[in-house]
This record gives C-alpha cells, sequence and structure tokens, in this order.
C-alpha cells in the first residue's frame, strides 16, 4: 500500500514520527510519503487555504525526505493529492495527536480534518489521538494501534467505503497496560453528541481590556455507555466510523417550505 501521514501538531510532533516508524517497518507498505504542516494546527477543523499561496518545502527530517506545508492538515492532504504526489495514495494516516478527539471535539480536530479531506477523494483515511498526560507514550500507542487500523482501513478498500474515516482515540490506560492482550480492548462506538465544559479564563491586558483565552479542559466519561467519550472513560481504544455527508435525512423529505 501506499500511504500518506500527516498531523495537525506539526512535521516535528513526536506522534508522528512514532506512526512513521512503525509504517516504514510494515510489510504491508511499499511507499510512504508524510506531509505535515511546518507548525501547530490544533482546533483549525477543516480549514483551508486560499486567500494566500502556499508554498511547500521538501525537507529531510529525521533521515526521511518530506514535504513541509505552511497551511492545515486539510491543507497538506489537498495539496498532496492533487499536486505534491505523482500517485494517489491507497490510505491516508492523521496522527497520532496529543490530546483525545472525542465527541463534538472530533469537529474542531485538524487532525479527524486532514483525514476526512482524504474522504474527499475516496481515499479511506484513520485518525489516530492518544489521550493527553505528562508524559505522552506515543511510541506504545503506535505499537498497539497502527496494525490494527491499516487492516480495517483494507476492509474498507474491498468493501467500497472510501468515503468513510475511522477516528480512533486511545485512554493513557490501555498503554499503560502490562498485559495488552488480556486487558485492552477496542470498541466500536458513535460519537457523545452532548456538550462538554469547556470554559474561557477571562484576564486582562496591562491597558485593562478584558481577553478570553479558550480551555481545552477534556470531557467527563460515564464509563460503560455506548459511545467514544465514555468508552474511553471505560478504558477503551475507540472507534468510530465517520462520513462528510451532513445532510439531515430525518428533516429531508418532511421540510415544510410553506
Amino acid at each position: 500500500m501506499h500511504v500518506l501521514l500527516t498531523n495537525d501538531d506539526g512535521i516535528h510532533a513526536e506522534g508522528l514520527w512514532a506512526v512513521a516508524d512503525l509504517l516504514t517497518e510494515n510489510p504491508r507498505v511499499s511507499r510512504l510519503e508524510v506531509i505535515a504542516p511546518s507548525v501547530q494546527q490544533s482546533g483549525v477543523s477543516h480549514s483551508i487555504t486560499y486567500l494566500s499561496p502556499l508554498t511547500p518545502q521538501r525537507a529531510l527530517v529525521n533521515n526521511r525526505q518530506v514535504w513541509i506545508v505552511d497551511g492545515t492538515p486539510a491543507d497538506c492532504v489537498k495539496l498532496g493529492v492533487i499536486s505534491l504526489l505523482d500517485q494517489r495514495p491507497d490510505l491516508v494516516l492523521s496522527g497520532i495527536n496529543e490530546g483525545l478527539n472525542t465527541g463534538i471535539n472530533a469537529v474542531y480536530s485538524g487532525t479527524v480534518a486532514a483525514a476526512r479531506e482524504a474522504t474527499f477523494f475516496g481515499i479511506p483515511a484513520g485518525a489516530i489521538s492518544l489521550e493527553y498526560s505528562d508524559e505522552m507514550a506515543f511510541q506504545d500507542a503506535a505499537r498497539l494501534t497502527v496494525e490494527k487500523i491499516l487492516m480495517m482501513l483494507e476492509k474498507l478498500v474491498d468493501a467500497k467505503s472510501s468515503s468513510t474515516l475511522l477516528n480512533v482515540n486511545i485512554p493513557t490506560s490501555a498503554v499503560a497496560s502490562t498485559d495488552e492482550a488480556s486487558s485492552v480492548h477496542w470498541k466500536v462506538v458513535p460519537m457523545k453528541l452532548s456538550r462538554h465544559e469547556d470554559p474561557y479564563l477571562v484576564r486582562q491586558d496591562p491597558k485593562q481590556q478584558n481577553y478570553y483565552w479558550s480551555t481545552d479542559q477534556p470531557p467527563v466519561g460515564l464509563p460503560g455507555a455506548e459511545n467514544d467519550v465514555d468508552s474511553i472513560a471505560a478504558g477503551a481504544i475507540t472507534v468510530t466510523p465517520m462520513s462528510f455527508d451532513l445532510t439531515d435525512y430525518r428533516v429531508l423529505k418532511n421540510l415544510d417550505l410553506g
């Protein structure tokens, strides 16, 4: 398989290279291209750059030739597929992100948006995120998940489900497990739709003007419920299939225009 790897934490992010190392060693992967943002792009969702030019740079990072893009994660995939690569990739992986992308945070996420951009082209994709901790175990998370994600994406290719992305989230308890075979479990679940608390900190600048700084408090889960947030709280690695069709089919047929 020809795999395109990207992220939203930037080209030097440890999570990106944990995945790159494993893909390089994987016999399923015949070609790996890394195209990532030049700087941190968390929370940009599906923004693209069109009011100014993009100036991608070919560079050597960690002994690998990569593309560094002065844009968003979605830019990286779009530019890569249309212009930078001589051959369309079979799969796109985005991550590993520093912090979960569960619940409605998946809508804000640049990591998930990069995978979603791939599905615009009919390319199955996976977004991978690891719960934040003081010591991020990216290498362990990659070893735990990348092979299985490749297998799941291959099945999507076989099933012609190329408009589907898999949003994979990994709790810290999974990578901290001493007996992976018996204690780590996976769940396929929908995203949690309720809003969680992420208040703004209010401060004053030197001229006594208020400014507001968004916090990033993780959603609180109730272990056991069948959604991504609560399943993470119960220690499961979650997989949420997503598509980009925003149509509300419940309303489509019955919307009253009068």
